[in-house]
């Protein structure tokens, strides 16, 4: 059984480069992969102590205390997961030159497992953004279910977009250089850090097009007010993630044949 023309022994070696990915990342450190946890949850720990407790940061209407860092949180912690695996699965390919030359294997593989070590920091914050929301009183309700097809929705996009700019990086280095940069402006473009009210008029219907807004408001929404964003913006990334998921793998595999030259 096949899906996009990855067969059973695929998803093993996926997982497999994961791991490899993941332990080589950290080789030489006493903590090892451990990193990858406490990384993110040291990250958030500032954010929360300087927002609540120092600046006392507060969303219109609310009181001082946990509410912004809770709002906060739930929308850069999945942007610290896509940060992640664009990043990852962008030098896979480059920075794996030994396997993609010696190994007869599927590349598009490596991008993808790359692209999963974002589901660590994702599953870090959601964690600690539980524990805060617990901590402020909060209650789940069935609307939290909407996490699941909008977090689904987003991988499939990042995936599609981290094979993509795998095969880019390796002819143009400078892509890879520049990438952080470009996430940084991609985050403070991208209503996460503030409400899209803040975004000028002209600019609003630009911004709620975003995929990584979209995908931040059904997770954030639905957590936080215990209602569903409209429909249409799950039905607009789950196509943009199809689109450009089926897109990059077939254009990544009509140049993988020149990427082992490349790297």
């Amino acid at each position: 059984m096949t899906f996009a023309g990855f067969e059973r022994q695929d998803a093993r070696t996926i997982w497999n480069f994961f791991r490899m990915l993941l332990r080589d990342r950290f080789m030489g450190s006493r903590l090892g992969a451990a990193w990858s946890v406490a990384n993110p949850l040291l990250l958030l720990s500032i954010y929360t102590f300087v927002f609540a407790f120092i600046f006392k940061s507060r969303l219109p209407g609310s009181e001082p205390g946990l509410s912004y860092t809770i709002w906060l949180i739930s929308g850069l912690g999945p942007w610290l997961a896509v940060a992640e695996s664009l990043t990852s699965a962008a030098n896979s390919i480059h920075g794996n030159a030994g396997i993609v030359k010696n190994l007869a294997i599927k590349a598009e593989c490596l991008p993808i497992a790359a692209a999963m070590s974002g589901l660590i920091p994702l599953a870090v914050s959601f964690s600690f953004l539980v524990v805060l929301l617990i901590a402020d009183g909060w209650a789940p309700s069935w609307h939290v279910l909407a996490i699941v097809p909008a977090g689904l929705a987003l991988f499939g996009f990042v995936t599609g977009l981290g094979i993509a700019l795998s095969a880019l990086v390796t002819f143009f280095r400078d892509l890879g250089v520049a990438l952080p940069s470009v996430l940084i402006i991609i985050l403070f473009s991208t209503p996460i850090l503030y409400p899209v009210t803040a975004v000028p008029r002209a600019l609003q219907m630009l911004a709620e097009l975003n995929p990584f807004y979209i995908a931040g408001q059904w997770i954030r929404v639905p957590l936080l007010d215990h209602a569903l964003p409209p429909v249409w913006g799950l039905v607009w990334i789950s196509v943009l993630a199809g689109a450009t998921f089926w897109g990059s793998l077939l254009a990544f595999r009509r140049v993988k044949g020149y990427l082992p030259s490349a790297v």
